[in-house]
């Protein structure tokens, strides 16, 4: 598991605690409210005992979600989110009957509108596609009572609707606030991940290869522990000298793999959202010379030329060219260096003016549509790196073992 993915699965379950924590509260708020309704006006049901065992059917339910959910940190055990859904529906069914007879007047089913709140408390618990299905069947099942019960005027068929809207609604809007948030979230943490490469150098390792770097650096130093101590007798075993031969292989690959790879390259593949829908060109590390501002303004254009996330079909390619040119009258012998941005997918029309801000911390920029795709060419101006190669080292730098 990388640190990304721990971090994100870390914030998740702490988003989803405290959501449940307000789901199981609007549940039991709802609850009540029908529960309420349905004791003050028992004397309209033709079936009494099915209601009242539709009722103990939920309750009991809600109280096992409940029980399972503070014993397990806010995790539901295998056996219990089934068995709760079946519960339920044994509750909406039991309800229905319960609360229509043929010749009488329908009572309102209350059990089986509580059940749609119920649903509230396993939202963060379950997958969406369950909690839709559960919902869209309890929908269903009103539905057809009503139509097998009959329905004699507009004003039973409005009253209907609107139980099918307490009963659904609910739990569809709960499930659409989880995603959008849970995608609202990931974007946040997506972006804080990819800022992190505004003040990194040029030239370095990404966050995925610095975790595979840390753990060969780890069974290296195990490695050289066994021999120091005697517990590896020399001439090693050729298990063990092949072991310490893959591990030499693999740090050497990723020591050069850093000073190939700049931080737009890891900034992109890295990026569960720019990854898929943004391609970088960039063969000879021009992108490294940026300094932070232009580094910034250039990932603040992409990020606002994609949606959030990306639309099928847009696509931004990045391709930082060769072509670069030194600047006479510069005083500090300065080079351009080319940027060309194609975004496909992305309208004229609706690109942000803040793009085109970000877009001038980089530098000169024309911009023009071709095929129906939008082509940004920026003539980014950055110091010449030949001069940090001449400049001697400041007396006062640490050049202990371990600094940059």
């Amino acid at each position: 598991m990388t640190i990304a993915s721990d971090i994100s699965r870390r914030q998740t379950a702490g988003r989803l605690r405290r959501l449940g924590f307000g789901f199981g509260l609007a549940a039991s708020v709802l609850v009540l409210y029908q529960f309420v309704s349905f004791l003050l006006h028992t004397d309209s049901y033709p079936r009494l005992p099915y209601s009242i065992a539709a009722w103990a059917l939920l309750i009991a339910g809600m109280v096992i979600v409940y029980a399972t959910n503070n014993r397990r940190a806010s995790q539901l055990p295998a056996w219990a989110l089934p068995t709760v859904i079946s519960m339920w529906a044994a509750a909406t069914t039991l309800d229905l009957i319960g609360c229509w007879a043929r010749g009488s007047s329908a009572a309102a089913p209350a059990a089986a509108m509580a059940v749609g709140a119920g649903l509230l408390q396993v939202v963060t618990h379950a997958q969406a596609r369950t909690i839709a299905v559960a919902a869209s069947l309890l929908g269903a099942a009103i539905a057809i009572a009503f139509a097998l019960h009959g329905l004699d005027n507009p004003q039973q068929l409005a009253l209907a609707y609107l139980m099918i809207g307490i009963a659904v609604a609910p739990s569809i809007l709960a499930v659409f606030f989880v995603r959008s948030l849970g995608i609202a979230a990931q974007l946040e943490l997506d972006r804080a991940q990819v800022q992190s490469t505004v003040s990194s150098p040029g030239f370095t390792l990404g966050m995925l290869a610095s975790e595979e770097l840390a753990r060969l650096d780890l069974d290296a130093e195990r490695l050289l522990d066994e021999v120091a101590t005697g517990r590896a007798a020399l001439p090693l075993r050729p298990e063990t000298a092949s072991v310490a031969a893959s591990l030499a292989t693999e740090l050497r690959l990723h020591l050069i793999e850093g000073r190939r790879e700049t931080w737009l390259h890891h900034a992109v593949s890295e990026s569960a959202f720019l990854g898929p829908a943004v391609t970088v060109s960039d063969s000879d590390g021009l992108a490294g010379l940026l300094d932070s501002e232009q580094r910034d303004g250039l990932l603040a254009a992409v990020w606002l030329l994609l949606s959030d996330p990306p639309r099928p079909g847009q696509c931004v390619n990045i391709v930082v060219s060769a072509r670069e040119r030194q600047l006479p009258h510069s005083s500090h012998a300065s080079v351009r260096v080319p940027i060309s941005i194609s975004a496909t997918g992305v309208p004229r029309r609706g690109v942000d003016p803040a793009t085109w801000q970000a877009i001038r911390k980089v530098g000169r920029y024309e911009e023009s549509i071709r095929d129906s795709v939008l082509l940004i060419e920026i003539e980014c101006e950055v110091d010449n790196p030949a001069d940090y190669e001449s400049e001697p080292l400041a007396p006062n730098v640490n050049t202990t073992k371990g600094s940059p």
